[in-house]
């Protein structure tokens, strides 16, 4: 899936309005907003409201929202759309460290 499948997903979560295609003015997802002060980009996967400043992706608007960290964030897209995402460069690099004793290693 996509940014742009998982902003669409959490617009939807919310109940709140999908967006066209290109670059639409919107309601921010993040403060209740009178005017659309927010810009969103729904191919792209991103938004950017220009009152409050907040932007970025759908685990954005989760955090906001829920008040939870990036990768409780990403869990939570995760549940939503029924998927697991690829795990991060950092997670893969951390795993390649770990000491295996020889006697466990496999040869490739």
């Amino acid at each position: 899936m996509s940014q742009e499948d998982d902003l669409i997903a959490v617009l939807d979560h919310y109940e709140l309005p999908e967006p066209g295609y290109g670059e639409r003015a919107y309601n921010c997802p993040s403060h209740d907003d009178a005017h659309a002060s927010a810009s969103i980009n729904r191919s792209k996967g991103v938004w950017y409201c220009h009152a409050c400043g907040s932007g970025g992706t759908a685990a954005q608007i989760v955090m906001d929202r829920e008040g939870i960290t990036y990768v409780e964030a990403m869990r939570y897209i995760e549940a939503l759309t029924g998927r697991k995402s690829a795990p991060t460069r950092r997670a893969v690099k951390k795993q390649s460290k770990r000491w295996v004793p020889p006697t466990l290693r496999r040869v490739i």
